[in-house]
């Protein structure tokens, strides 16, 4: 028996939500290549809300969910899991790279004080003359 239309439109509810969270890991995606932290945090935080979102009107759809249904947007659920996972690896070979470059740094720096440079201007103090 085919679903009625407050069926359909459950349904429609959940379809909304995954297709979000599809559309959220493209924007992710943007973020992490372009290292625009402010919009990956923007896009962590909707794609927290819209997990949310997708977890109550799953809830809500539950009469009107059959198999077939809830195969495909499981499918769908495994997809955006696996671009997840694939972007946190990435974020985390990143991460891993920065503290490695910044545990350089500090060590150039402790070599530098240790034969002399402890007078040596900061790098940043020509910045300050500028202000």
């Amino acid at each position: 028996m085919p679903p009625s239309a407050e069926g359909l439109a459950l349904r429609a509810a959940v379809d909304r939500e995954i297709a979000s969270l599809e559309t959220l890991c493209a924007d992710i995606e943007r973020a992490l290549v372009a290292k625009d932290w402010d919009a990956f945090a923007v896009a962590m935080s909707e794609s927290r809300r819209v997990t949310h979102a997708l977890e109550n009107a799953m809830a809500a759809a539950l009469p009107v969910r059959d198999a077939a249904y809830d195969a495909s947007v499981f499918e769908r659920a495994r997809r955006v899991h696996a671009i997840r996972e694939n972007q946190l690896a990435r974020l985390k070979t990143y991460n891993a790279a920065v503290a490695e470059k910044l545990g350089q740094i500090a060590a150039l720096k402790r070599f530098a004080k240790s034969v002399g440079a402890k007078s040596a201007p900061s790098r940043l103090a020509s910045l300050d003359r500028l202000t």
